[in-house]
């Protein structure tokens, strides 16, 4: 897998751009801001082109997500999250949180989304609401991080979350290093994965869902099999906080975004980094 700069968009918000997704369909690009704007952008041609601008959150936007009927969400340290209609603008549905309980959300997979899980900061626990009531169904929680003798308490605290290809096992990354791993369905935890002992900013699932590779302030990204909760390998060349990963749809390489300021493109089957950008 290569990657190749297409284009540049400079100021594309009033302040820094946390979070970005892609929609399924056409090449669209949905983006979240510190600004407190959520914009949808068309990349189809030689130039990122401003479609759509959707307001209403009045703190800044830390994490967005689309599913394939055409819907955005966007969620905000305002406490919410918003659910738009990617074609017209439109607020879909507005859900309520109480404060600190909102970062990475994912819709469930499908042809339209019924649920939106959320990663629920504080209360170290993924909630999940419905689209249609927009009240809360599940929560799955997280274990109590382990305080060794001498050891300072780390905060428990959900930052990242991902769903699987068919929506059966939902993945969970703390600030305390925890990767914990849920059956959807039941809401049972299944397993963590050991390794991380930072917070992990983001975690992605293979196609086949087989492997799990999750992205941590520890400078490193691991992989996991998703069966047997084993490390089989984990990734090292960032200088910094490894913020976001993600996998390539054939499923042969991931890509990982730090604040060392690159972006980096690993090949699965050497185990190595085949690319560095640093724009």
């Amino acid at each position: 897998m290569q990657l190749t700069l297409r284009t540049t968009k400079t100021d594309a918000h009033d302040d820094s751009l946390w979070t970005a997704a892609w929609t399924e369909g056409p090449d669209l690009l949905v983006t979240g801001s510190l600004d407190e704007t959520v914009k949808s952008w068309n990349a189809s041609g030689d130039e990122l082109e401003e479609t759509h601008q959707f307001t209403g959150h009045s703190l800044g936007v830390v994490g967005v997500a689309v599913d394939p009927s055409g819907s955005a969400a966007s969620s905000a340290l305002d406490s919410l999250i918003r659910v738009w209609d990617i074609s017209s603008g439109s607020t879909k549905v507005v859900i309520e949180c109480p404060p600190a309980e909102v970062w990475s959300i994912a819709f469930s997979p499908g042809e339209e989304a019924t649920h939106i899980a959320s990663a629920g900061g504080a209360t170290n626990a993924v909630n999940i609401h419905s689209l249609e009531s927009a009240e809360k169904v599940a929560t799955l929680s997280l274990p109590s991080p382990v305080q060794g003798a001498g050891q300072s308490k780390t905060p428990s605290f959900v930052l990242s979350i991902a769903y699987n290809k068919d929506g059966s096992r939902l993945a969970a990354g703390g600030m305390d290093g925890t990767v914990a791993l849920f059956d959807v369905q039941s809401g049972r935890l299944l397993h963590t994965f050991e390794g991380h002992k930072m917070p992990v900013r983001s975690l992605a699932f293979s196609p086949d869902g087989r492997q799990l590779y999750t992205a941590c302030d520890d400078q490193h990204v691991h992989v996991y099999d998703v069966e047997h909760s084993a490390i089989l390998h984990a990734f090292s060349g960032h200088s910094s906080w490894v913020l976001a990963v993600a996998a390539s749809p054939d499923g042969t390489g991931i890509v990982t975004g730090s604040s060392d300021k690159t972006i980096k493109v690993w090949d699965l089957s050497k185990r190595q980094c085949s690319q560095t950008h640093t724009q």
